[in-house]
């Protein structure tokens, strides 16, 4: 199960990607972002895709040409789900039809929303949804709230289908079986104002995408203590 929303905030300018799924490492291997966009690369993931994109993304190929480019090179991309966003009106998705039931996207102006292994598509809607009712919220924390809303709306599908390597056959087995009973989760910002909390993870955790908003907040808070200390001596600058 792997849950991800790529945006873009309208006010700052700034790119986002956050997610959630049921493996570890999350934060590693899906969301990639910079100042000019933000993909997400999931399900049976090809890291390269995302690496792909965001070097043409800067390079100034709109994140729909750069989409169509990369996946279709890609042999595996059946088993592929890529999601980006660059400039307004700028969106790539793709859910390739091998991956785990139900699977699928959403494209909306300012977002892109995708999952896999899901019990329905009750789910995106309500990432989709989410994410729209936060406009007031640091963007950060908006992107960690629409994915608290889809993990809500649905969560994972209880059993997947395996193959059995003695005999070749398919056989269902229960997904914490499969994949195991921890999750990931990670929330990724590219801002013309960054802070430390622009790039937060949760691994090896049962809940992770609830944890990741706790982290959040500890992590402003720690960020704005530190800030008062040094009198904003520190100062983070973008790429």
């Amino acid at each position: 199960m792997t849950l991800s929303i790529v945006a873009r905030d309208e006010q700052s300018g700034a790119f986002g990607a956050c997610g959630c799924t049921d493996i570890a490492g999350y934060g590693s291997i899906v969301p990639h972002v910079s100042l000019r966009g933000s993909v997400a690369t999931q399900a049976y993931v090809n890291v390269d895709n995302g690496l792909r994109i965001m070097e043409l993304l800067d390079a100034g190929t709109p994140a729909t040409a750069a989409g169509d480019a990369i996946i279709l090179r890609d042999d595996g991309r059946d088993m592929r789900q890529l999601l980006a966003i660059g400039a307004q009106d700028d969106h790539f998705a793709w859910s390739g039809e091998q991956n785990i039931p139900w699977k699928g996207h959403l494209v909306r102006g300012d977002h892109v929303v995708g999952a896999n292994c899901m019990k329905s598509e009750c789910v995106l809607t309500a990432i989709s949804e989410a994410y729209d009712a936060a406009s007031g919220e640091e963007f950060t924390l908006r992107l960690i709230f629409a994915i608290q809303a889809g993990e809500a709306a649905g969560g994972h599908v209880e059993t997947v289908e395996v193959t059995d390597d003695a005999t070749g056959s398919m056989r269902v087995m229960p997904t914490k079986d499969v994949f195991g009973k921890s999750m990931s989760a990670a929330v990724m910002v590219a801002s013309h104002q960054p802070e430390i909390w622009c790039n937060l993870q949760v691994h090896a955790h049962p809940n992770a995408i609830c944890e990741l908003s706790q982290v959040f907040r500890d992590v402003q808070d720690s960020a704005n203590r530190v800030a008062t200390f040094y009198k904003g001596v520190i100062w983070i600058k973008p790429n």
